[in-house]
């Protein structure tokens, strides 16, 4: 058994994390997890100077290193699509009924940019007011009340997160699936540790389409990680106070994921918009800190993936 330590950040993504390292288990590894964030030590550079052997979290904002320079490689993404529904209130019942109307923006992350791509793309960027709600003002994912209290008209919420918005009467508008690298678990490593460790790099992106297929079709096995091991931390952002609560965010998380751990061409092209600065007229980064600098023209995101890991684990399965 060797071991990879793994850096994460966001307690979410713990039940998917969890399973990994149990599939991670019956392939010879080890995943020690190591948490980072605004109270922790570390992101990128952690992962530079070689503290950690794994990213499994970011992608969007990490092209910003590699496009420095740096040389940071992804191995698997999870989840390729935005995870977040359109809701608003009664004068929204279509996409079409948002023009002339207002948009709460929750003001971080890339849901701070995910709308203006998403908008620019439908037709409607000139039609649509932009109003960015600062978590500091309204709570974690709580830009909704500004539509409840008819500030604004509708607002992208994540699904996990949806609950009180539906409850305070907002409701949600159908929209087709919008693709987008970087929303859930990327495992990023460098081109050193692939080097030195290619077959405990291997093995790791074969645990991840285990840990895909498990998560999607083995409740059983999933359910019991979320009501022991990662309750605790997920009661940090979310209602686990009951086992009903429970099921029902493994649901959610569920129907997120992807069938296998491979990246769409759309959602690396919209992640790669994003982080160049697409579309005009989005809202301004302010004064928070993301991983900054928009990239070159030159930056070619397709150089950071590494895809014969997920090629070798498809054989392996046949395909």
């Amino acid at each position: 058994m060797t071991t990879l330590n793994v850096l994460y950040r966001d307690v979410d993504r713990m039940p998917y994390l969890l399973t990994l390292r149990q599939c991670a288990a019956r392939h010879g590894l080890e995943l020690n997890y190591l948490r980072s964030g605004p109270q922790y030590p570390g992101w990128a550079d952690r992962l530079e100077r070689g503290d950690v052997d794994v990213i499994a979290e970011n992608y969007w904002g990490l092209q910003t290193f590699r496009a420095k320079g740096l040389p940071f490689v992804t191995v698997a993404s999870v989840v390729s699509r935005m995870t977040e529904m359109l809701v608003a209130d009664a004068s929204v019942q279509t996409i079409d009924d948002l023009r002339g109307k207002k948009l709460a923006v929750r003001g971080g992350g890339p849901q701070l940019f995910l709308p203006a791509l998403w908008l620019a793309d439908h037709g409607l960027m000139q039609d649509v007011q932009q109003v960015v709600i600062p978590d500091e003002e309204v709570g974690r994912w709580g830009h909704w009340q500004r539509v409840a209290d008819g500030t604004c008209q509708a607002c992208f919420m994540a699904f996990l997160y949806a609950d009180q918005a539906l409850a305070a009467g907002l409701h949600e508008v159908p929209t087709e699936p919008y693709y987008f690298e970087g929303m859930n678990v990327t495992l990023t490593t460098t081109e050193r540790f692939i080097e030195e460790r290619r077959a405990d790099v291997q093995a790791l992106v074969n645990a991840a389409f285990d840990a895909n297929r498990v998560f999607k079709t083995e409740p059983d096995t999933v359910l019991p990680l979320m009501r022991g091991e990662c309750r605790e931390l997920l009661a940090e952002h979310l209602d686990v106070s009951t086992d009903a609560r429970v099921a029902r965010l493994y649901e959610i998380l569920r129907d997120e994921l992807a069938d296998e751990p491979v990246p769409t061409p759309d959602g690396v092209r919209n992640a790669l918009r994003i982080i160049r600065g697409e579309p005009a007229g989005r809202p301004q980064r302010g004064t928070q800190h993301y991983e900054d600098d928009v990239v070159p023209a030159s930056f070619n995101p397709l150089l950071m993936w590494d895809l014969s890991f997920a090629r070798a684990a498809q054989r392996a399965r046949g395909h």
